[in-house]
């Protein structure tokens, strides 16, 4: 079986290429592995175990493309690491791995960096009809918020255009997915690899919390540093921030002077992945929420689990889907008040947090294997040639009926559309 695989890659500052990293030794061991990125540079680790094609997606390389049984795309929110793959993923079958599945950030704010705003228009009203046009218009010219918008238009659509199908990481995400798609959806657990068991996490104060990753506006900073600014006991507690703050940067800043926090929080940035390895093996607990969700599942959360951490997490989306003895759970309408409350309860027992991180590693262990997910991969690579043909016999379809239309009275051939189908389904072999 010999696969292409479009993703990002180590040294890119995303989660999506490590995670193609953790997995290439499982997926490589049941496949033949082209990996396809748009960097410029990559790790040369990766070509221990595949071979790196470096595309561009206004001139790809069509023939070396379609010389294998199968292509994925990594699709996540994020355009600067994504929107070159999903330009080919929207030009060429495949299987698109959708790690969010609430697109319209990404695909908007794509179109706000090449100044295009017709072309946002455009996609817009293809996918969604004259309201999608009106709304996109308000939104562009910052009458409707990005939030809102969101929530409203998905633009999945749009980005599967041609895909014969999906791979998604979370039952919320599939649920959204065939609301919107008449597409395979494979639900398969996101892969993270598990090391050796880890020392349940235990010590006494101050304790270390850590937040990490890329820091937009859903990730919560502020609520957190209010709960923490709240606490009575606050000096037990050290809370370090670890990932891309970006424009957050200042407003952070500010807020941890204004809480007087200063003695309390660190701020690290972006550090290499051994540091932050180092960082979660030293640490208490890990505050991990996310609101609104994106419809992402959390390798975040995975590599928590992965140092038997103990963790704080939002109610909702994929976080919900989790066992409830495997995380600490905060609910959105009330983040402060359970984010102190939980801290609370941590200082008077943090033997029960440190069960809780046990139990996340054993959850870890059981359902997120890169052998279980490199499976689930090439199972849906083999069902490629089925896929093909349906696909063929719904454009061979469309095509007809938009000619047959165009030269034929309605019911000037009685049963013509039935013999129609008929006849695409004796050449396509499509049922």
């Amino acid at each position: 079986m010999r696969i292409n695989w479009f993703s990002p890659l180590p040294p890119s500052h995303t989660e999506i290429a490590h995670s193609t990293m953790r997995l290439l030794p499982a997926l490589c061991a049941a496949a033949e592995v082209n990996l396809w990125t748009d960097q410029e540079h990559w790790s040369s680790e990766l070509e221990a175990y595949a071979t790196v094609r470096r595309f561009d997606a206004a001139s790809i390389d069509w023939a070396a493309l379609n010389s294998v049984d199968a292509t994925f795309y990594n699709i996540g929110n994020n355009s600067q690491f994504h929107s070159e793959i999903w330009r080919v993923c929207r030009r060429h079958p495949g299987f698109a791995i959708m790690h969010d599945v609430f697109m319209h950030d990404s695909v908007a704010h794509d179109c706000r960096v090449r100044h295009d705003r017709a072309a946002y228009l455009e996609l817009m009203q293809s996918v969604y009809g004259t309201l999608g046009r009106r709304d996109a218009e308000w939104h562009w010219d910052g009458i409707l918020g990005l939030d809102l918008m969101s929530r409203v238009y998905s633009c999945i659509p749009y980005i599967l255009q041609a895909s014969l199908g999906a791979i998604v990481h979370s039952r919320m995400a599939r649920h959204a997915l065939m609301r919107e798609v008449k597409l395979p959806v494979v639900l398969a657990p996101l892969p993270f690899p598990c090391k050796d068991a880890p020392a349940p996490h235990t010590g006494g104060p101050p304790w270390q919390l850590v937040v990490f990753g890329f820091f937009g506006a859903n990730r919560c900073l502020h609520q957190l540093l209010t709960a923490l600014a709240y606490l009575d006991n606050r000096r037990l507690f050290r809370l370090h921030i670890y990932g891309q703050l970006n424009e957050n940067a200042e407003p952070v800043a500010r807020l941890i002077q204004t809480l007087q926090l200063e003695g309390s929080v660190e701020i690290h940035g972006f550090v290499p992945e051994a540091r932050l390895e180092a960082a979660l093996s030293a640490a208490h607990i890990a505050v991990n929420l996310r609101y609104p969700t994106k419809g992402e599942a959390s390798a975040s959360q995975l590599r928590i689990w992965s140092h038997g951490l103990p963790s704080l997490v939002t109610k909702i989306g994929w976080y919900a889907e989790v066992p409830s003895d495997t995380v600490a759970f905060v609910r959105p309408d009330f983040m402060v008040e359970d984010l102190c409350s939980y801290l609370q309860a941590y200082a008077a027992r943090p033997e029960q947090f440190a069960e809780m991180g046990m139990n996340g590693y054993r959850y870890l262990a059981a359902r997120h294997s890169p052998e279980q997910y490199a499976a689930r991969v090439v199972e849906a690579a083999r069902g490629v040639p089925d896929l093909l043909r349906a696909l063929s016999a719904r454009e061979l379809a469309a095509r007809a009926a938009e000619a047959r239309q165009a030269w034929m009275e309605p019911g000037a051939v009685p049963d013509s559309g039935s013999r129609l189908a008929s006849a695409i389904h004796d050449v396509s072999g499509e049922n």
